[in-house]
């Protein structure tokens, strides 16, 4: 529908200017539809081949949290759980905003990362219900996104630093105030959750995963993406596209491969959350990954075809809080 539209478009802008000139010079008529016509052949690879994938890929980089999130103004206040607005560091310096949730009965605190588009607000719902269950939590805006500082969007590359920059804040906050230690669970959601991924890959010190919705790569992901809302084919939008993305970003985008990332993983715990109605990031995916995965205890929640991406903890807020409430219970005693 898309493509249509901009092809549609275009054609209209063609027809209006070759009939408006061909009304004013009606000696050369023929000779001016024919042109038009050319031209309007000429300007639709250009456009879907050059201007589109620059355009786009400038678009991405420069992401922020889209306007109805923006609208959004909850708090953890208005379902009852006290709560502490915090500024806080990316590992390469970048100020991040969030909010702190401290632990009542339990010893450890969930880091939240939410996908592209959103803020904190995404991950909200599910730390009430980590918040309820005695667990601490830490939200907070991925760089350009909500309240935090603006910074290059790089589909989970740079945003493994805002992990890092979250799990060094749990650890200065809670290093010297329990015995034992508080433990760090790292959770993430699509972007989210490949950022949360690759930055379980570069350190230590977290006791266990929960992965909800990530894709495999960039390049697959934007293959995907490409048909699946824009209708360009899979082998020439997807490369141009990756072009421009590398050289805006500034990175290689095989760098975000989460197979990879997850080789380098401790074998901690494991919670892999999917999702058969999942267009975007495919249940096979996370299946892909659930097989992988060196954990000695995993497990992996596949919800229904009535749940698109990253929706379960919308739709089933009751079961997905229970998912989680059961998992950690399980797993950090």
């Amino acid at each position: 529908m898309f493509l249509l539209t901009v092809l549609g478009a275009l054609l209209l802008l063609f027809l209006l200017l070759g009939g408006g000139l061909a009304l004013f010079w009606k000696a050369k008529r023929k000779t001016i539809v024919r042109r038009t016509g050319i031209a309007y052949l000429l300007a639709v690879p250009l456009l879907l081949l050059g201007v589109a994938p620059f355009l786009i890929a400038r678009f991405v980089v420069r992401a922020g949290t889209r306007p109805p999130d923006l609208k959004l103004k909850d708090t953890p206040a208005d379902f009852g759980i006290p709560f502490e607005e915090v500024q806080l560091e990316a590992a390469d310096g970048l100020r991040l905003r969030g909010w702190w949730i401290a632990p009542t009965q339990k010893n450890a605190v969930v880091l939240l990362s939410h996908g592209l588009f959103r803020t904190r607000i995404e991950m909200l719902s599910r730390a009430v219900a980590l918040a309820k269950t005695g667990y601490g939590a830490l939200l907070y805006d991925s760089r350009n996104h909500g309240a935090s500082q603006k910074g290059l969007v790089s589909l989970g590359f740079y945003e493994t630093q805002d992990v890092l920059g979250g799990m060094a804040y749990i650890q200065r906050r809670c290093g010297s105030s329990g015995s034992p230690p508080v433990k760090t669970v790292l959770m993430g959601v699509s972007m989210g959750a490949v950022a949360t991924l690759r930055a379980a890959g570069e350190t230590s010190g977290y006791a266990a995963l929960i992965l909800d919705s990530p894709f495999a790569s960039i390049r697959e992901t934007i293959t995907d993406h490409s048909w699946l809302f824009f209708k360009l084919p899979r082998f020439t939008f997807p490369p141009l596209f990756l072009f421009w993305f590398q050289r805006l970003a500034g990175f290689d985008v095989d760098q975000v491969n989460s197979h990879t990332a997850l080789a380098r993983v401790q074998p901690v715990p494991m919670l892999m959350i999917t999702s058969e109605g999942d267009r975007r990031m495919r249940a096979e995916v996370a299946r892909q990954l659930f097989d992988e995965s060196r954990s000695p205890v995993k497990k992996i929640e596949v919800f229904g075809r009535d749940v698109g991406h990253g929706a379960a903890a919308r739709l089933h807020p009751k079961e997905y809080a229970a998912l989680l409430a059961g998992f950690l219970e399980q797993t950090l005693r």
